[in-house]
């Protein structure tokens, strides 16, 4: 049993690869066994979704639980995050309560919450999701936060999984940065990252400079690679394309938005040629096409690239079902 699921650095590559040894005979089996019966799973929404808020509740319903889901301030008490704050303004419920009240409600917590870029260091170190994690005494489930996205992660490394098998040691993961009129955060990319490193795959992160991920991040990953294991830093998207076997098109913003928006939106503006197109997947070994979705068509990545064989945004997407049945049942001691 685990007590959280908040991110993959919280476990070794063991515990994962269990947990994806089970997504893999879940989605074989197309599992929907009332394992779970009785017990009850509560998302705690603070933006919009549609992935992670439908393949949660469908996981938690195939193995027979409840899922409630809840959306701040959309039919409930809008709930302050702020902590040490007057709360004489507009929010009449602090998150502290409400996590204690839903967690004697239920057997496990989800929780959604994206940065909105004020303080990096608050985003960094993941402060929300560690001031929740104190107070909640039921299993933590991070559906993405500001710094990660641990859920999407598994379901990526499943993909990868799926494709390559034993051989992925032998493989090329590119990470490349896109273009994107909206400031995004980095939870998608850390995680993706670090799945990569995790998984053995050899590694590119290819990004303009400015968009360059945490350093700390970047050590850490460093320190983590298998023998043999690459990992590679590029600002030249055509370089780093050459010899992918895989391409995971994301955007995000790097740290100068939260000094500087418009450096920010000057960057992405004159960044506008990195959209992922079918001249730039012909630099690669036919790579696969990856995105967590939603995708931005043509801003992102073209509509040839998206709509060819060789994309798998929906397999991808699709193995988020599976996965995250496998967490619950980690995090609910259940077994097949």
């Amino acid at each position: 049993m685990i007590p959280h699921f908040k991110s993959l650095s919280h476990f070794n590559r063991e515990e994962l690869h269990h947990m994806l040894d089970l997504a893999d005979r879940l989605k074989a089996l197309d599992f929907r066994e009332p394992l779970a019966a009785g017990k009850v799973l509560i998302n705690l929404f603070f933006n919009d979704s549609l992935r992670t808020r439908t393949s949660f509740e469908i996981a938690a319903r195939h193995l027979g639980a409840s899922a409630v889901t809840v959306s701040p301030g959309k039919g409930t008490w809008d709930l302050e995050t702020e902590f040490g704050i007057v709360m004489d303004g507009g929010k009449p419920e602090h998150v502290k309560e409400a996590i204690q009240v839903l967690a004697r409600y239920g057997d496990a917590i989800g929780v959604r919450a994206f940065p909105e870029f004020q303080y990096y260091e608050d985003d960094r170190d993941e402060r929300l999701f560690t001031a929740i994690g104190q107070v909640c005494e039921k299993p933590l489930i991070n559906l993405e936060s500001s710094f990660q996205h641990p859920c999407q992660a598994m379901a990526d490394w499943m993909t990868l999984r799926e494709l390559f098998g034993s051989d992925i040691k032998n493989k090329t993961f590119v990470l490349s940065w896109a273009p994107h009129p909206k400031a995004l955060p980095m939870a998608v990319p850390n995680s993706a990252l670090e799945m990569a490193v995790l998984s053995g795959i050899n590694v590119k992160l290819a990004c303009p400079e400015p968009m360059l991920l945490d350093p700390d991040l970047i050590t850490r990953l460093k320190g983590n690679l298998l023998p043999g294991q690459q990992f590679e830093i590029s600002h030249d998207q055509d370089q780093a394309l050459d010899g992918a076997d895989v391409v995971y098109a994301k955007a995000w913003s790097g740290r100068q938005v939260y000094s500087n928006p418009n450096a920010d939106l000057a960057v992405r503006r004159s960044h506008a040629d990195w959209q992922i197109t079918t001249k730039k997947m012909q630099k690669t070994r036919q790579a696969k096409f990856m995105h967590c979705l939603p995708v931005r068509r043509n801003v992102v990545v073209s509509d040839a690239v998206l709509d060819s064989p060789n994309a798998i945004h929906i397999q991808e997407a699709e193995n988020r079902l599976h996965a995250q049945k496998a967490i619950l049942m980690s995090i609910w001691n259940l077994s097949l």
